[in-house]
């Protein structure tokens, strides 16, 4: 599915068996005597089911793509075998796996049904899907990778709006173009995050709020509490577990809070810096939080035993920080910053925090992301470029590609596979870039419009992007069975778009806006263009 190129020519997978057939030929002197018949050849297509399983379970996405066009028997034995989906599912990190699974066990067989109807009238389909009982490790690798290939053969999606979170202060015909400005800016949402089990909805908010919301059962939304800061709120992130939460304020203050029995959110830790907070970000496991600051400071912190959280490690650069991430294993811990550094930590098997290498930069580093194996990094500069970076195998980082753009790089990020790489930019294009064969990365595509892009994110299963821009649309370009990519929809606003994003199970799009509005977009297949079959 995601990123297969049919063009791939695949090497030899098993060396060609010359089988001697030996029949009996006579005696001589009491000995049998044989000789060998006329060769037989046997092929890789004269394996078992079980050996061809077997094989396929070490070779990747694009060999398999290309195996099963070979000859039908090949092609029965890859669908019988499930291998194409198996060998996607091998694409992601470990933990990107723990998150898959996470979301199929949280739809019950009617809302794994509503998943999949969503893209296919196929009943027989749905019935083989949803009746499938979750003894394989590989279900969640089959349901997702099914899924994504119906959603990569519509050409367009169709939009249902299935919440929407209206201005909280409103004014009316009487009120003064002074409260007007007021309630324009208390009402601007920063970003909008749901959280990764679908239950709650967090908001940034002009009034120096942090809003929660909760689903409730008959599909509303509903406002839960609300966490003040005393000065300017910056954001606000969920664990990937979805038990935690922190908000950030832009005057050095981060405060982590924690899920209860009751639903309630209860505050375990605030973090003080001496300087306006760039990012905070949790680890994978949910075990740990970076924060990173103006003040030259890194700070980690980490839960114990006993629930509570508490600092684990303290690191500094020479000046400011912009950025602080954690490889997907939550074993490394890369931070970038005006001294022109990128420094990379890892955990040893004590726990604690070391530093172990410092990579040097032409220029200052606005951010730095790794990809899920940790082996490429792209790193975006003031200098309207990102560059990426791939570790050699002696341990040193190499430049292996540079993304140009017209003006600053406000975003980038790798595709959860690793394979591609999204870049946003105030020059209003938001850019693909691949991995070929060959390890080079190529430009696959470009996206324009008509006010600053300022992010793109990838969906769970990395076939789709959406964009956010000034403009106040968030486009949803999704990746066809070629590998081409193609703007599928657009969702609008009547203000800047602040932030947008795939829920977990990529089925709705969340976005925030200026305008003050947060709406939660369900992605449909618009059969009226493009009918899926099975």
């Amino acid at each position: 599915m995601h990123g297969i190129n049919n063009d791939y020519a695949i090497e030899p997978l098993v060396t060609e068996v010359q089988a001697l057939a030996l029949t009996p030929e006579g005696n001589s002197a009491g000995r049998s005597i044989t000789v060998p018949d006329k060769e037989k050849n046997s092929s890789f297509q004269d394996l078992t089911s079980d050996t061809l399983s077997l094989i396929f379970r070490h070779l990747k996405l694009r060999d398999i793509c290309s195996l099963q066009k070979v000859c039908t028997r090949l092609r029965d034995v890859i669908k019988e075998d499930n291998a194409m989906a198996k060998a996607w599912y091998r694409q992601f990190s470990s933990a990107h796996q723990n998150q898959l699974r996470m979301v199929i066990s949280k739809k019950d067989k009617n809302q794994l049904r509503a998943w999949f109807e969503s893209f296919s009238n196929d009943q027989a389909l749905l019935e083989s899907l949803t009746d499938r009982q979750p003894t394989s490790a590989y279900l969640p690798a089959l349901l997702f990778f099914t899924r994504a290939e119906m959603m990569s053969k519509c050409k367009a999606f169709e939009l249902v709006t299935n919440a929407t979170i209206d201005k909280i202060y409103k004014t009316n015909s009487a009120s003064s173009p002074e409260d007007r400005v007021r309630m324009e800016r208390l009402n601007k949402v920063k970003s909008a995050v749901l959280s990764a089990d679908g239950r709650f909805l967090v908001t940034s908010n002009g009034d120096h709020k942090a809003k929660i919301y909760h689903h409730n059962p008959d599909g509303t939304w509903e406002i839960q509490t609300s966490f003040p800061h005393r000065s300017h709120f910056q954001s606000a992130i969920f664990s990937p577990n979805s038990h935690h939460l922190v908000t950030v304020s832009g005057h050095y203050k981060a405060m982590i809070y924690e899920l209860g029995s009751d639903k309630s959110w209860e505050q375990k830790t605030t973090i003080i810096h001496n300087g306006h907070i760039k990012s905070a970000t949790f680890s994978t496991d949910s075990q740990h939080l970076v924060t990173v600051s103006l003040d030259g400071k890194v700070k980690i912190h980490s839960q114990k035993d006993d629930g509570s959280w508490g600092l684990s490690a303290f690191f500094s650069h020479q000046y400011a920080i912009y950025s602080g991430t954690f490889s997907t294993d939550g074993c490394y811990l890369l931070t970038v910053g005006q001294d022109k550094r990128l420094k990379i930590f890892s955990q040893e098997d004590g726990g604690s925090w070391e530093e172990k290498e410092a990579i040097p930069h032409s220029d200052s580093v606005c951010s730095a992301t790794f990809t899920a194996n940790g082996g490429s990094l792209v790193i975006v500069s003031p200098n309207r470029e990102a560059k990426i970076y791939e570790k050699k195998a002696d341990g040193s980082w190499k430049e292996s590609g540079i993304i140009q753009h017209g003006d600053f790089v406000s975003w980038s990020t790798f595709s959860p596979d690793g394979r591609h790489v999204v870049t946003a930019s105030r020059d209003r294009t938001v850019t693909i870039y691949g991995k070929n064969a060959n390890g080079f990365w190529d430009k696959k595509a470009t996206f324009s419009h008509n006010g600053c892009a300022l992010s793109a994110t990838f969906s769970t299963d990395g076939c789709h992007v959406v964009t956010a821009s000034q403009d106040g649309t968030a486009k949803i370009i999704g990746q066809q069975d070629d590998g081409s990519w193609l703007e599928k929809a657009s969702i609008e606003h009547d203000n800047f778009i602040s932030s947008a994003s795939f829920s977990t199970d990529g089925s709705q799009v969340i976005t925030s806006s200026e305008d003050g509005i947060v709406k939660i977009t369900e992605l449909r297949s618009n059969h009226l263009l493009s009918a899926v079959t099975e």
